[in-house]
């Protein structure tokens, strides 16, 4: 029953559009009163779209596509052919030919109405309702996050392609760092970024750019502060390894650039405020980013990095810290715990050699160690967020 009727509602809606766009020619049959009203449309390109619109709420799709072919051969601008034809493509798994119609319908932006892929079930406007479906298909194409031949989800970028792409993260997080600076004696160089891409590898890179773009996702509201916390103090021993845990397996994996996963999330939203995916729908791809991107609770760990005692690693270690604190992934104390922890393991007792060459006049705290101890203190874990997800 439900079936029938809602074919009788397509279809009559179908009538409806035909009516209203002025191209076709009605003729009323039945004048003896007893035989019942048909309105017979003698326009090919509308009955077609008629037809072919039965066809597909009937789950027809193969007739429904013919139908619909034939409708627009006949008239390549009927609305009510565009959405079903593209509608239709969609089912049949053809999202190109889907896309073109829509964008069609979109360019066209006429007054035609239809329930057929209404929301609500009630007639909308059909490029409103193609701007949606768009978005869909832009979502179904283009999945940041798939599963490896292990099960683990990574996300489905080509290694190549995502180290460049983290190489320009850390090269935009450098040029942004130097230029917050107060006071900037020399602009940001290509010497420096390629510096500081020859002292990590690229393992390094591929984590530090996950930091990064945690950092972004935080400033940009679209993380708590809570899962910032969460996703970070589960995987700093990445960055700071000495004075920290082990850190999730697998996020020295190659990885998208912060501005495609910010983007990719915004995409999310305006799907969901659009009515194109449900907000179930959008807290799973976004939760799922989340956990591919720094898993808040790791189910398997990398190993943890042994401390060295070579002078030349220690001291390639200890400029590694100052990149990171340069970046801001990093606080002032946690630098200076893992510089203690770096000279440690090579037998240096920092107590001991500071008493030892401090002068009794300069034992007392000038004016820019008191900033910096200020600073220290003051210094906040993570940026200031408020995200409502």
């Amino acid at each position: 029953m439900f079936a029938k009727n809602m074919t009788k509602n397509l279809l009559c809606g179908a009538a409806l559009i035909g009516l209203i766009s002025g191209c076709t020619n009605v003729a009323r049959m039945g004048e003896d009163g007893k035989s019942p009203t048909i309105w017979q449309f003698n326009d090919q390109a509308a009955e077609d779209a008629n037809l072919a619109t039965v066809a597909y709420s009937q789950g027809n799709f193969e007739e429904a596509q013919r139908l619909a072919d034939r409708s627009l051969q006949s008239n390549p601008k009927l609305p009510q052919a565009l959405i079903v034809s593209a509608m239709t493509a969609e089912q049949l798994g053809h999202y190109n030919r889907a896309r073109q119609n829509y964008e069609d319908l979109i360019l066209l932006n006429s007054d035609a109405t239809t329930i057929l892929g209404s929301s609500n079930g009630k007639p909308e406007k059909m490029s409103t309702i193609a701007q949606k479906r768009l978005r869909m298909i832009t979502l179904q194409q283009s999945k940041m996050v798939i599963e490896d031949d292990n099960g683990a989800k990574v996300f489905n970028i080509e290694d190549s392609k995502a180290l460049r792409q983290s190489k320009s993260a850390i090269a935009k997080a450098i040029f942004m760092a130097q230029k917050k600076k107060p006071v900037v004696e020399e602009p940001t160089t290509e010497e420096q970024i390629e510096a500081a891409e020859i002292l990590f590898d690229d393992g390094e890179q591929n984590v530090i750019a996950r930091f990064l773009t945690l950092k972004e996702l935080a400033e940009n509201d679209l993380v708590t502060q809570e899962e910032f916390l969460n996703a970070r103090s589960a995987n700093i021993g990445a960055l700071l390894p000495l004075t920290n845990g082990a850190p999730a397996f697998g996020i020295d994996r190659a990885v998208p650039s912060p501005d495609l996963i910010v983007e990719r999330i915004n995409v999310l939203k305006e799907a969901t405020e659009a009515k194109a995916i449900t907000p179930r729908e959008f807290l799973a791809e976004r939760n799922l980013i989340i956990e591919t991107l720094l898993p808040p609770h790791p189910r398997q760990r990398a190993k943890r990095q042994l401390p060295t005692k070579d002078i030349m690693t220690a001291a390639k270690n200890l400029r590694k810290l100052e990149v990171l604190y340069d970046l801001n992934l990093i606080t002032t104390n946690e630098k200076e715990k893992e510089k203690a922890a770096i000279e440690n393991y090579l037998g240096i007792n920092r107590a001991a050699a500071t008493a030892k060459t401090t002068k009794p006049e300069t034992a007392k705290p000038t004016e820019e160690k008191k900033a910096e101890d200020e600073k220290s203190k003051a210094e906040p874990l993570v940026p200031m967020v408020s995200s409502p997800f």
